[in-house]
């Protein structure tokens, strides 16, 4: 889920000076979970006193959720930051100096920010691209994601028919995929990066998938010096084209499979790319894209845990496929679990 890990002074500061920090007022009352470096006592204080910014805060907003104290786990990341992978969609505001948030942001691809200087605004870019048939784009998807990439360490595709198309004996969604990622993964990472894709199997064998799913990542692996793990969950998908990264809620109106095998610069059909960082879209009277993010994250770990369960028990089948996953044939992605 998405959240904010917060330390007490700068959130007394986002709350009592909106004039300030206005794009940071509307993330901590917009409806995301806030966890903060404070004792449950102390938190309990603050909201019973009237005069206390936290306590106006909360009053004054009908979306702002109700801040839990966390202090010790504060003390453990800041002991050691390597623990922050495991909340991937999360946002830290730390003490800590400016330079080691920096690195760790590299390093880890996540939101982790010095108090001492905390950016006016963080993931507010949106990006939409109409695509028409026969469309030429230079350098394929980098010619898309041309702007700069997100912070990241894991990636979800789903798009039931990603894999479903072939252009002379080639698979369209292979080279697109392939493509992707080398557009979009991190140049640098000091972990390794997660993709999960869901989609159909395309009504192929096992014995068919191994053997591509190899040629699949030898192609994928030089894309980086990182290690980069390719996780597939074959099977009924949400029938939505979704791209869910740390950061970013993306979408397709016509799917991923965007550009022909062969004729890699050309666009094979009429199509929107829609790529949204969490925070674009605040103002948003309905739904948040951090929302949307977190929604659907929710039903794929219901379809992944599915599968999983299905597969652990029988095995690949026509219809649930696992590819990449643990050996106990559980999903190693960071974003579900």
């Amino acid at each position: 889920m998405t959240t904010l890990y917060t330390e007490k002074e700068i959130l007394e500061d986002i709350a009592l000076f909106s004039e300030e920090f206005p794009h940071w007022h509307k993330v901590i009352t917009s409806g995301l979970p806030v966890y903060v470096n404070i004792n449950d006592s102390d938190l309990e204080e603050k909201l019973l006193d009237p005069e206390d910014p936290i306590f106006m805060a909360y009053n004054a907003s009908a979306t702002m959720e109700l801040p839990v104290a966390l202090d010790t786990y504060f003390t453990n990341i800041k002991t050691d930051l390597t623990q922050i992978v495991d909340k991937p969609k999360s946002i830290f505001l730390l003490d800590i100096e400016d330079n080691l948030a920096l690195n760790v942001r590299k390093d880890y691809g996540m939101a982790v920010y010095s108090t001492s200087n905390l950016p006016e605004s963080i993931f507010t870019f949106a990006f939409s691209l109409d695509l028409e048939k026969a469309q030429t784009i230079d350098t394929n998807w980098k010619g898309i994601l041309s702007f700069e990439k997100p912070l990241s360490n894991s990636l979800i595709i789903t798009d039931n028919y990603f894999f479903n198309n072939e252009d002379n004996n080639l698979n369209r969604g292979f080279s697109n995929l392939v493509n992707f990622l080398d557009a979009y993964l991190p140049n640098k990472l000091a972990i390794d990066y997660h993709v999960t894709i869901f989609a159909e199997d395309n009504d192929r064998t096992n014995e068919w998938w191994i053997k591509e799913y190899g040629k699949l990542v030898a192609l994928i692996k030089p894309l980086r010096e990182f290690e980069i793990n390719l996780e597939l969950v074959l099977g009924s998908t949400i029938h939505r084209r979704r791209l869910i990264s740390n950061y970013v809620f993306g979408k397709t109106d016509q799917g991923y499979d965007v550009f022909h095998a062969k004729k890699i610069e050309d666009v094979r059909f009429d199509n929107e790319f829609e790529h949204f960082e969490i925070f674009s879209n605040l103002d948003n009277l309905g739904t948040k894209y951090f929302q949307a993010s977190d929604n659907t994250i929710i039903k794929l770990e219901k379809i992944s845990n599915s599968v999983c369960e299905y597969v652990s028990v029988n095995g690949n089948s026509s219809g649930r496929m696992l590819f990449g996953c643990n050996k106990n044939k559980t999903i190693k992605n960071r974003l579900l679990n």
